[in-house]
């Protein structure tokens, strides 16, 4: 068993779910005073959280950061996805792309790992789609993006207990590294 910071149950049931395979688990621990750096870089971004949690409980530990980067507006909003979301409406994103023709989203998940001995992190970028117009209830930015073929918005999918991002191969390369280094 690994402890995953993070008060987020979605994070937990998922990643329990995919490192299920590895005979791997994780128990969610929010650990107070953790500071989230502002700054660009998703990879650094989670290695300062990682070595922060790290230094207050001294026990091996993953973090989870992610970055939504739109093509068409210079990879805004990046990791200040969950402020922006505080602050615009699924309209304002939608009017931002009104004119834009590239409406390709790219989602970049970050894993860090560390312990006594090493800090190790996985990275992975996923490929969506902003759409048209807006479906199901949840975050402004849920409800206007896809990364399936049926093009349901990631508000719908959650609405209807489906599949919502593809996270897979991430998990997948962190359960076998976890698994190969006995880490789980």
């Amino acid at each position: 068993m690994i402890l995953y910071i993070t008060s987020n149950q979605n994070k937990i049931v998922t990643a329990n779910r995919l490192l299920k395979p590895f005979g791997i688990s994780v128990e969610g621990l929010k650990v107070d005073g953790i500071i989230e750096p502002q700054m660009e870089d998703i990879e650094e971004i989670s290695k300062f959280k990682a070595q922060q949690a790290f230094d207050k409980i001294q026990r091996p530990l993953i973090v989870s950061d992610c970055s939504w980067m739109i093509a068409a507006l210079n990879g805004f909003p990046g990791p200040y996805m969950a402020f922006v979301n505080k602050w615009f409406t699924f309209q304002d994103f939608l009017n931002l792309m009104r004119d834009k023709k590239n409406k390709e989203i790219v989602l970049r998940e970050c894993v860090t790992y560390i312990d006594e001995k090493q800090l190790k992190t996985f990275i992975h970028d996923t490929k969506g789609l902003l759409l048209e117009r807006e479906s199901g209830k949840a975050t402004p930015i849920d409800q206007i993006i896809t990364f399936r073929e049926d093009k349901k918005s990631v508000a719908q999918c959650q609405n209807e207990n489906l599949p919502r991002i593809p996270q897979n191969e991430l998990w997948n390369e962190v359960g076998n590294w976890l698994k190969k280094n006995n880490l789980g």
